[in-house]
């Protein structure tokens, strides 16, 4: 039998599970594409709702002064939650507020999220919004505000989408990765078993016979780094700016490697910056406009300093393409011109 699901979505005077509350909440139970029930409803949070809440939602201090409070709500969600699967955008926002309520104690959950970058790591962005028009979902492409009714049947259109897509995953795919998320008692590990689930069924049913399990070689299966491991100084030495700097001023490695070279000032304000920033084990934020040259302004000083101390140096980036650069062009580049 399918595993019942609830969407659920709340709309908040805040980001705060302790000192904010609730103004609206919705619960949607589904079970495979078949919606079972449907619950929503505003909320008094016996306390003001802030401007810019209300931009966001369209939710007005007026709209929930007569609403019920969450004290008598409890008594009515609590059953609508049961002991389902319970599915979110973004679920643990929701869950730390139910939970604050004393709501969603024991439930598994499912955070499309999580399941989005993982089915779909070219998308990009993953808010609710950039998924669906992503994704083409229905009824996406009039501007709406966010409402829990409306988030919450979104999330179902995505989860629906999810499952679709996981369902085009091999078979020995699916139970390697269901084996992995058992042993490490990952929430999403029942989304999948679903899917595996509903997979050996259609199998069945177009007389096919479901494939002998099997190891996958690998799932991820990094080329061998040569080399030993940095062994790392216990006070790490401070790095000489001017002799780092160097590297893409007039003259330096850069300056003969590349014909096109061009000396960029700014680059080397911000290269300097974060050697600093590097030296003195202090949190640096930069903006800094395109054509700047930021890659090789953080990248050689994380490379000069890595090999100076014996340290690892993590660099994390906001987008695929920008990782990819940074993998295949920036960092080979450096390894080819820095003189370590």
């Amino acid at each position: 039998m399918s595993t019942t699901y609830v969407a659920i979505d709340i709309e908040t005077t805040g980001l705060s599970p302790v000192k904010d509350a609730i103004i609206e909440v919705a619960a949607i139970t589904f079970q495979d594409a078949n919606i079972l029930d449907e619950y929503s409803t505003l909320v008094n949070p016996e306390r003001q709702v802030p401007e810019f809440i209300t931009g966001i939602t369209g939710i007005t201090p007026e709209m929930v002064n007569d609403a019920p409070t969450m004290f008598s709500i409890r008594s009515r969600l609590r059953p609508k939650l049961g002991d389902h699967v319970l599915v979110g955008h973004n679920v643990g926002f929701d869950l730390s507020f139910l939970r604050e309520e004393r709501l969603a104690l024991g439930n598994h959950h499912v955070d499309t999220l999580t399941l989005a970058t993982i089915l779909y790591p070219e998308a990009g962005r993953y808010n609710l919004e950039s998924l669906a028009f992503y994704l083409n979902l229905p009824n996406i492409g009039e501007e709406q505000a966010h409402r829990a009714l409306d988030d919450a049947e979104l999330t179902i259109e995505l989860f629906l989408a999810l499952k679709e897509k996981a369902l085009s995953l091999d078979y020995n795919q699916l139970e390697e990765i269901i084996e992995a998320g058992r042993r490490l008692g990952w929430d999403e590990t029942v989304f999948f078993e679903d899917v595996l689930a509903e997979k050996t069924r259609l199998l069945f049913e177009n007389g096919d016979a479901a494939p002998k399990r099997r190891r996958l070689s690998r799932l991820f299966l990094p080329d061998k780094i040569d080399g030993r491991s940095p062994t790392p100084k216990e006070r790490p030495n401070e790095l000489d700016i001017d002799l780092v700097s160097a590297m893409i001023r007039p003259g330096g490695n850069f300056d003969q490697a590349f014909e096109a070279f061009e000396y960029r000032p700014q680059q080397v304000e911000m290269l300097e910056t974060v050697v600093s920033a590097l030296n003195h084990g202090a949190h640096l934020m930069v903006e800094a406009g395109t054509g700047t040259g930021k890659s090789m302004a953080y990248l050689i000083p994380a490379a000069f300093w890595a090999s100076e101390n014996g340290r690892r140096v993590v660099i994390s980036t906001a987008t695929i393409n920008l990782q990819d650069q940074l993998v295949q062009k920036d960092v080979p580049e450096l390894l080819r011109l820095l003189p370590l």
